[in-house]
């Protein structure tokens, strides 16, 4: 095993000058230390004037080379060496040689001189693991885990499940609630006792049509065609969630897939249906266009719990303000992943009894790592609530494949067209509607983007200019110095010319708005 601390080698060169040009001046600095300085104050002195040498030698260029003159850093690393050697022990024989170029590695950027290799050794590292999204993470979720996760998954089949309720539906499926059969020829009656609510689930039925699955979809690169393909879809991105513990918690808890093998019990065979647990049957549509009127008051005690001592106004904001960090935290977690919702609107958004704001409905979601559901040209969308351009990234950009190639491009794909921001727009929309009375119910939603059309989906142009925010309450935005229209603002917006000028969801969560009291 070469030896990790050759560069901390101790040497006599602080003592005398190895540059005839600099003996002069080492003489000099000898004398006035009189040699009484300890060595480690030479050492932090030679760090910080070959730091000085260096900047100044590439700002002066052919004044000369200052770095000459000064001598080089004397770092102690052994301790750092001798905790590596005996790390290095309790590493695999097969994995030593690795584990010690890299360890090397390591201590090179440690000692501030690292080889050309080295840095790019270490760069490679750091693009394959912790950019967004990590290709290596990306490449084994594909390649091994979603295989091995499906192995392992539970094969549902009709037989399991007493389907009751329908709950909703769409252009792709109609959900149900459902309960986990214990047998057979279970009775279920209208009121379900404690132990069969304990059991319920969602299911949702993709629907019919004729467009058949083509059997490469998911690697082929392409976005789907048709219910049947979105269906897949969808499974695969709950998939992948369910597979990182710090995603899985923001969305819907995924169960499984199964093809109906019977016509029975509200089943069709060869039917495609997801499982869920059964978290909730209140979507925040439902809470924003309730038959009372009376949003956000009456999700107050499941986010606010206590509101003693504010205004009514107060709690509103309080209440608004929480949902809508647990929209911008779901989204972060989501983007972590490579991966772009592109339907966020409140109908896709589960409010639960504990207060969590969980994101629902994946069919039109796309992995910018794998390219599942991905064509540049080409995406989903509710034009409610999507943003201007209506594609993630530019319609010029190539689309690349299969996924083992599409994983290795992804962070310059992330990097230089910035996917994320077509769901931060919608989660922007959805701070106004929450926000102003007149704008929450769906008609006044639609007028709202035909206004933003107009104005060239700039919001303080539409406040100023429109006849429709002329009638508007903006009192709740407008709180705290109007931080809540600020982060608004930066939300709902055209990106430039560089595919920026709109908050990712991780910067809105910097935003000042979340920092007041109310």
């Amino acid at each position: 095993m070469p030896s990790i601390n050759a560069r901390a080698s101790t040497s006599d060169h602080a003592l005398a000058c190895p540059w005839p040009a600099a003996a002069q001046e080492c003489l000099l600095l000898r004398k006035r230390a009189g040699g009484r300085a300890k060595a480690s104050w030479r050492r932090r002195q030679g760090i910080a004037m070959a730091s000085l040498g260096d900047v100044l030698g590439g700002v002066l260029g052919g004044v000369g080379d200052l770095t000459q003159m000064v001598p080089p850093a004397d770092v102690d690393l052994s301790t750092v060496s001798n905790f590596a050697t005996t790390a290095m022990e309790l590493v695999p024989e097969p994995l030593r040689p690795i584990m010690s170029l890299l360890a090397d590695d390591v201590m090179g950027l440690i000692s501030l001189q690292p080889t050309t290799g080295q840095i790019g050794r270490l760069g490679l590292i750091y693009y394959i693991l912790f950019t967004t999204p990590a290709p290596l993470i990306g490449i084994m979720d594909y390649y091994i885990l979603g295989p091995l996760g499906k192995l392992l998954q539970r094969r549902w089949k009709s037989e399991d499940f007493v389907v009751r309720n329908r709950l909703g539906g769409g252009n792709f499926g109609t959900t149900y609630e459902a309960i986990v059969s214990k047998g057979p020829g279970e009775s279920v009656a209208a009121e379900l006792t404690p132990e069969q609510k304990n059991r319920r689930v969602v299911l949702k039925k993709v629907n019919l049509d004729s467009n058949e699955i083509r059997g490469k979809f998911l690697g082929g690169g392409t976005i789907a065609r048709g219910a049947g393909e979105t269906g897949q879809a969808e499974a695969y991105m709950y998939s992948k969630i369910g597979r990182n513990p710090l995603v899985k918690p923001r969305c819907a808890n995924y169960k499984g897939v199964f093809f109906a093998d019977q016509s029975d019990g509200g089943f069709t065979v060869g039917s495609q249906w997801l499982v869920w647990d059964f978290e909730s049957d209140a979507t925040l549509s439902d809470a924003l266009e309730g038959p009372q009127q009376n949003f956000p008051e009456c999700l107050q005690q499941y986010v606010l719990r206590n509101g003693v001592n504010m205004s009514q106004q107060q709690r509103d904001s309080k209440v608004i303000k929480r949902i809508m960090k647990k929209i911008l935290t779901g989204l972060t977690k989501l983007h972590s992943l490579g991966i772009v919702h592109r339907d966020i609107k409140p109908a896709n958004l589960l409010v639960t009894v504990s207060g969590d704001i969980k994101i629902i409905d994946f069919g039109a979601a796309v992995d910018v790592c794998t390219g599942v559901n991905f064509n540049p040209a080409a995406g989903m969308l509710d034009p409610r609530y999507c943003p201007p351009e209506e594609v993630i990234v530019p319609r010029s950009f190539p689309n690349v494949q299969p996924p083992l190639l599409a994983a290795l491009v992804s962070p310059l794909v992330w990097w230089l067209a910035c996917p994320n921001l077509f769901d931060t727009y919608s989660a922007g929309m959805i701070l106004v509607q929450m926000s102003i009375p007149e704008l929450r119910s769906t008609a006044a939603q639609k007028g709202l983007v035909a206004d933003l059309e107009e104005y060239s989906d700039d919001l303080r142009m539409w406040r100023a200019e429109s006849p429709r925010a002329r009638n508007a309450d903006f009192s709740l935005l407008d709180m705290n110095s109007g931080a809540g229209w600020d982060l608004a603002c930066k939300l709902v917006c055209r990106r430039n010319g560089f595919m920026r000028g709109r908050l990712s969801a991780e910067e809105a969560l910097g935003h000042r708005y979340f920092f007041g009291f109310f």
